[in-house]
């Protein structure tokens, strides 16, 4: 018979642990910031079986089947194929916010929170690469990812 007393305060002496704060990127697979400070860049996925190239990793592929991929940096700079203004938005996004469609040379369009100010963005207009805050989590901090913007002069 064991003694209910004991184990009750072995429990209250158990500090609890403290939540870790979730200030990660949202995917690791698809962008990655190189930590010698040069630019950071999406991450493509190219079946090794047929070649098909794409943004997320998609297993197996869609083509061909094939679960063997090749990790490919994709170009930082597109076109902007669609944008919309966000006014009424989700928890944790300060609106107004962007989102849009980016087409890269590699053939594929990208989705993504775009950087800049309201109504200054325009169809079939270059734009870039860039990172930055796209939410804060439920503890409040910051959640960094990709987005797009301008390009810098």
């Amino acid at each position: 018979m064991s003694d209910s007393k004991g184990s009750d305060k072995s429990k209250k002496n158990k500090k609890k642990k403290e939540k870790e704060p979730d200030i990660t990127f949202f995917h690791p697979e698809l962008l990655e910031i190189p930590e010698d400070g040069s630019p950071a860049y999406l991450k493509g996925y190219k079946c090794k079986k047929c070649g098909q190239l794409d943004f997320p990793k998609l297993t197996p592929c869609p083509s061909c089947w094939g679960t063997d991929f090749e990790m490919v940096k994709l170009s930082r700079k597109g076109k902007l194929y669609s944008v919309t203004d966000i006014y009424i938005g989700q928890p944790g996004m300060k609106t107004p916010y962007m989102f849009g469609y980016i087409d890269l040379p590699e053939n594929l369009r990208i989705f993504a929170q775009m950087e800049g100010e309201i109504g200054s963005f325009k169809c079939d207009e270059e734009v870039e690469l860039t990172t930055g805050t796209i939410r804060t989590n439920m503890d409040g901090l910051p959640v960094t990812s990709y987005k797009f913007t301008k390009p810098s002069v």
